[in-house]
């Protein structure tokens, strides 16, 4: 690996700063109170001097979105390939509450980067980091053994969804601070609520309904 010259590791040291404090900004006021002006403002940097790293705003609440998905998917990624694969989509999902868990900032952030009109997430943006992928292919994995059951009204895409569903709502539940998510040690429900949407998609009975 070549070594970075000093003006490289400023130029990085520099972005890393940006987006730390933009993060900081829109933990504080949210995606709407960031503006490129109260950034510098806090750098102690000019406003146009920040087009030297980020071509835009924009751009800026991408990078930071695209950094918490990266952090995502390397705690999806801890649950060991080894396992069985429905073993290791539970291990997934309990990830998916550590992160959210030990990265509440990051969560919430993600979240609302996504369902915002200047975020401007790409495939190529994501450099093939993106968590649902991952979701995915653990989900193909466990039908792959036959599992799980998939119908023409309930496939995979619609597992994964539903699956992300379960654990997201027991992140932002768990970060409401309702009375029963303050157990000391919440990481045995959660277990078991994944088990039981496990066994509801292994029984090969199971039909969505239509109505």
């Amino acid at each position: 690996m070549l070594e970075l010259s000093p003006r490289q590791r400023r130029y990085h040291k520099t972005k890393e700063t940006i987006l730390q404090t933009a993060r900081e900004i829109i933990a504080e006021k949210g995606l709407d109170g960031l503006s490129l002006r109260e950034l510098a403002r806090r750098i102690d940097y000019s406003p146009s001097g920040l087009y030297e790293y980020f071509n835009s705003k924009e751009e800026i609440i991408t990078a930071v979105c695209v950094e918490g998905l990266g952090l995502l998917s390397n705690y999806l990624n801890r649950a060991p390939a080894n396992l069985p694969p429905a073993e290791r989509l539970l291990e997934m999902g309990l990830a998916y509450l550590d992160f959210a868990r030990e990265h509440p900032e990051y969560f919430r952030l993600i979240f609302a980067s996504l369902s915002h009109e200047q975020t401007q997430l790409t495939e190529e943006s994501l450099n093939g980091n993106s968590p649902y992928h991952l979701l995915l292919q653990a989900v193909q994995a466990v039908i792959e053994t036959g599992e799980f059951s998939v119908s023409e009204d309930f496939n995979l895409e619609d597992m994964a969804f539903s699956l992300w569903a379960l654990v997201h709502g027991l992140a932002v539940l768990e970060q409401s601070h309702l009375t029963k998510f303050q157990q000391e040690n919440p990481t045995q429900l959660y277990r078991r609520a994944l088990r039981v949407f496990g066994e509801g998609l292994r029984n090969k009975n199971f039909l969505p309904d239509n109505s």
